[in-house]
């Protein structure tokens, strides 16, 4: 059952391992020191986003969802300025340039772009996986009357993403994510050239949060050679894994397969 923190209660943080969004999240409350009582989300197999009380909480169905005593935030975004006690209304124009750069790449479309593109049996699987969750969140809305709305929302955007990931086009639009994501390489490249040890000197913020959890993933897809060939981001990166919150945020840069497994096998509660 999902209830609110009581006033002076840690914040709740409910996420997934590997999931993006949740790496940008407990990153930034690393960053920020910011404690909080951790909610494992299994978003694969047991698909806990999707249960009623947790939709009830968070309509998009999404990881992370932060509950504070006083309200719950559903975006990464404002979940990071929480963690770093910055509001979005004061930040600076090059923060929120970054920021906005940042989430307007559809990351998902390289994360599963890349498996499509390399792998004929995702081909297979994940348009497959996909089309099983749409149906499924149909039959959460008949069984749910009061939360049809996101139900048949969710449902709605899974039908989309079905359409995108339909092998015979992935691959092509893999091929578009890929060259945009190295144009954002190239921009990080060049705004790091001056020697700034952060991307909105003087000090850490957001802009390295989110920045740090894409190039962790673009070494996640397999791409991590292209960083190794910018020698200034190259050292950026480097930088941002050797500081504390990286491993303390438990940040993904490569498939933890075991941990996977492990996940997969865990027997499923009736």
């Amino acid at each position: 059952m999902v209830d609110i923190p009581q006033p002076g209660a840690k914040p709740r943080l409910y996420h997934a391992p590997s999931s993006y969004y949740s790496m940008i999240a407990r990153l930034a409350l690393a960053e920020g020191g910011v404690a909080y009582e951790p909610v494992l989300m299994d978003i694969l197999r047991r698909r806990g986003q999707q249960r009623p009380d947790y939709v009830r909480l968070n309509p998009h169905m999404t990881v992370p969802t932060l509950v504070l005593s006083d309200r719950v935030l559903i975006e990464s975004r404002d979940i990071a300025a929480y963690g770093l006690g910055v509001s979005e209304g004061v930040l600076d124009g090059e923060t929120k340039t970054w920021l906005d750069l940042h989430y307007a790449f559809p990351i998902e479309e390289l994360t599963f772009g890349t498996a499509i593109a390399r792998n004929p049996l995702a081909r297979i699987l994940i348009p497959r996986h996909l089309e099983t969750i749409r149906r499924t969140l149909l039959a959460r809305a008949a069984e749910n009357p009061d939360l049809s709305g996101p139900y048949e929302a969710r449902a709605a955007l899974f039908a989309e993403r079905v359409r995108t990931f339909d092998p015979a086009a992935a691959i092509e639009l893999y091929a578009r994510r890929r060259s945009e994501a190295m144009g954002l390489l190239d921009r990080l490249e060049h705004a790091l050239r001056d020697g700034r040890a952060f991307l909105v000197p003087p000090a850490y913020g957001l802009a390295d949060v989110v920045w740090t959890v894409f190039l962790a993933r673009v070494a996640f897809v397999g791409l991590g050679d292209e960083i190794a060939r910018r020698p200034v981001l190259a050292r950026f990166w480097s930088d941002m894994q050797g500081r504390p919150s990286f491993a303390a945020a438990d940040i993904w840069a490569r498939v933890h397969v075991f941990r996977l497994i492990g996940s997969m096998l865990r027997p499923v509660p009736g």
